[in-house]
């Protein structure tokens, strides 16, 4: 009778060697891993190159990576043309101004101080004439003294304003300015006319381009626009005056008579809504 044999328990189990196998390899590996991080250091990844065949947004819009400097769009060019134009006039009327309030206080004080000589001069006058004429009341012999010059009638017409010549492209002359200080004080409604004066458009050099000449818009008021006509005429040496032109007539002396004009087209080219001086 054979007895089955049965084989020992500890031939049905594995070495302890090969169950701890796994584990000392995934130590192993990282303990390596380690090592590389501490020799090699830590990098930010490298950028993933491009899937071949892919076509990045940048590429498909026509982009590139380097910008360039965009130039200013040429149709902004006449916009900065016009505001430096409109700076330019707008610095060039603020001058002219500024010229022009200086020149009228110089004339005004020009015409004070002409006043004052003449008021003095003519009480001299008046002081020497009475004391001749004691002198000769005193002394019935004596031959009568000369008669003291009278005082000039430019005198006899006030100046207390001064003219504003708003519509003008610069100072105008002194007798020009003069002239119409004159006008304003002395003609009943000029005080707040518009004025044109200087510019360069006028077809009368020794006028207007030289700041010689003045307007006198009275527009559709004839009345007051004879008015100016004859304080000119009557005041023709004492102003200054050179022609007149009211109407689409010339008058070129105080003495002479209005001469026709041609037909230049418009009310204000025939001089029909304003008085035109020019003054010597």
């Amino acid at each position: 009778m054979h007895r089955r044999t049965t084989p020992p328990a500890a031939s049905h189990r594995r070495p302890r060697g090969v169950v701890r196998r796994p584990g000392l390899l995934l130590a192993a590996a990282a303990t390596g891993a380690v090592l590389v991080n501490v020799v090699v250091g830590t990098h930010p990844p490298a950028e993933a190159d491009a899937t071949p065949g892919s076509v990045s947004v940048a590429d498909a819009l026509g982009l590139t990576a380097q910008s360039e400097a965009v130039d200013a769009p040429a149709d902004l060019d006449p916009l900065e043309d016009l505001v430096s134009s409109r700076s330019s006039r707008e610095a060039a009327e603020t001058a002219a101004r500024r010229a022009q309030a200086a020149a009228d206080r110089t004339e005004l004080e020009r015409q004070k101080d002409e006043r004052r000589a003449k008021a003095r001069a003519a009480a001299e006058a008046a002081a020497e004439k009475d004391a001749a004429q004691e002198e000769a009341a005193a002394d019935p012999t004596a031959e009568p003294a000369e008669e003291a010059p009278v005082a000039e009638a430019a005198e006899s017409a006030a100046v207390d304003a001064i003219a504003r010549i708003s519509n003008t492209a610069g100072p105008v002359s002194g007798a020009t300015q003069a002239a119409a200080n004159a006008v304003v004080s002395n003609v009943p409604g000029t005080a707040g006319l518009t004025l044109g004066g200087t510019r360069a458009s006028a077809a009368d050099p020794a006028g207007h381009p030289s700041g010689n000449a003045l307007d006198y818009m009275v527009l559709s008021d004839t009345g007051l626009g004879n008015a100016i006509v004859q304080y000119h005429v009557a005041h023709w040496d004492e102003l200054g005056v050179d022609y007149l032109i009211y109407q689409q007539r010339y008058l070129g002396s105080p003495g002479g008579s209005w001469s026709a004009m041609e037909d230049r087209g418009s009310p204000t080219a025939n001089h029909m809504d304003h008085v035109h001086v020019n003054y010597r």
